[in-house]
């Protein structure tokens, strides 16, 4: 007697998951290179961040494209674009000489690095449509950024102590490279025609076809355009906490292992969160979620004006680690919440760009205060302020399909 069939979107959760995966070293584990880099160049630190903006850059780029694409066509050839860029880009780094070395070499990760965010979120999403879980399916595979962080960045770290820092890029562009391929290999578009109990495309199990806006409706819509200040001002914290995170630890008396372990272990933390945040989002929406998120956010920054020890790091890495899983699968849920799934790939893309150029250059900013001033208060206590302002608007916000 043959048992129940699995749904084949639960392997496309687990091909995504493996894409955001990669996507937990890319953006996650920059502050571990940090040190190595300023030090063999003496480079200031608001020179070794532009590297990191240039990545950004590259991602905001590839993130609309490859959201675009993955609205019209296959995820199948857009992943294996991913993984030729990224996996190139990375791998190449490990022969600069100099800054602008590094900036071309992180921009070509970039331009692969976006579509493991703008193409697994979107097909998921697509996948699950109209079915139970939905958001849980989600939360895993946003959980793959998490669980690429805490994998990531202690590798980094061991393979820079061991091999060097150029042996370490070169060793993660290679697994950049396999890992999205396999992805590539086991992702698929949803059939264009599905028998009872699923889906048909974009419609759902009972052959309702979604609400939807189309993408130019949307990116004018009040909702869009607050959701999108939430991503700038969240991203631009993000960025400045994953590049400047171990250097200000190791400034305060931690040592490299523990603050590249601790940066991890942000990620690590989020992981739990991003698929609980998916399970309660199924139950009270994701509007709730992502505002708790922002103000959990806020609150949890100022950990890092007592930081001295390494108990205090591990308090912060807990607690904003936590409350950042919530908010990054809170802002793809919300998305396909508020605005249904016509153009889902493109707004996710659309948003995630916008963030990605906007909040470069907060790293940079960053550094050049610790550079100007020597301290990163003024750094921390503007991230505060915007994460703050972010949960208002987030509570604020109504979703245009409720009045439909």
């Amino acid at each position: 007697m043959k048992g129940p069939k699995i749904y084949y979107g639960w392997f496309v959760v687990a091909a995504c998951f493996a894409a955001t995966f990669t996507l937990g070293e890319a953006v996650w584990s920059f502050g571990v290179f940090f040190k190595p880099l300023e030090t063999e160049y003496g480079w200031s630190r608001a020179l070794v961040s532009s590297g990191y903006t240039a990545f950004l850059f590259g991602f905001a780029i590839s993130a609309i494209a490859s959201g675009r694409f993955a609205d019209r066509y296959s995820p199948r050839p857009i992943l294996f674009v991913s993984a030729l860029l990224s996996g190139f880009g990375v791998a190449m780094c490990s022969q600069i000489e100099g800054i602008n070395d590094l900036r071309f070499f992180l921009f070509i990760g970039g331009l692969g690095g976006g579509a493991t965010i703008s193409v697994p979120t979107s097909v998921v999403q697509r996948w699950f449509y109209g079915r139970p879980k939905a958001g849980l399916a989600l939360g895993i595979v946003m959980a793959g950024v998490g669980a690429g962080a805490l994998f990531f960045a202690p590798l980094v770290n061991y393979l820079i102590l061991s091999y060097g820092w150029r042996m370490a890029y070169l060793i993660v562009g290679i697994i950049f490279f396999f890992t999205i391929s396999f992805s590539a290999f086991v992702i698929r578009s949803v059939p264009a025609d599905r028998r009872p109990g699923s889906e048909r495309g974009n419609i759902t199990e009972g052959g309702e076809r979604p609400r939807g806006l189309t993408a130019r409706q949307i990116v004018r819509h009040p909702a869009f355009i607050g959701i999108s200040l939430i991503h700038v001002s969240v991203a631009s914290a993000f960025h400045t906490i994953s590049v400047h995170l171990v250097p200000y630890a190791i400034d305060n008396g931690i040592t490299p292992t523990v603050a590249a372990v601790a940066l991890g272990l942000l990620g690590g933390f989020s992981v739990p969160a991003r698929i609980l945040s998916g399970f309660f989002a199924d139950r009270l929406g994701w509007k709730r979620i992502l505002t708790a998120s922002l103000f959990g956010m806020s609150l949890f920054i100022g950990w890092l004006f007592f930081l001295k020890e390494a108990w205090i790091l591990c308090c912060f890495v807990l607690f904003y680690g936590f409350s950042h899983g919530c908010r990054i699968s809170s802002h793809l849920g919300i998305l396909g919440e508020f605005f249904g799934m016509k153009s889902l790939g493109e707004i996710i893309g659309i948003t995630m760009a916008l963030a990605q150029v906007l909040g470069a250059f907060a790293p940079y900013f960053a550094g050049f205060i610790f550079d100007v001033t020597g301290s990163y208060v003024a750094a921390f206590i503007v991230i505060m302020i915007i994460l703050f302002m972010s949960g208002i608007i987030a509570l604020v916000i109504k979703n245009p399909l409720a009045a439909e």
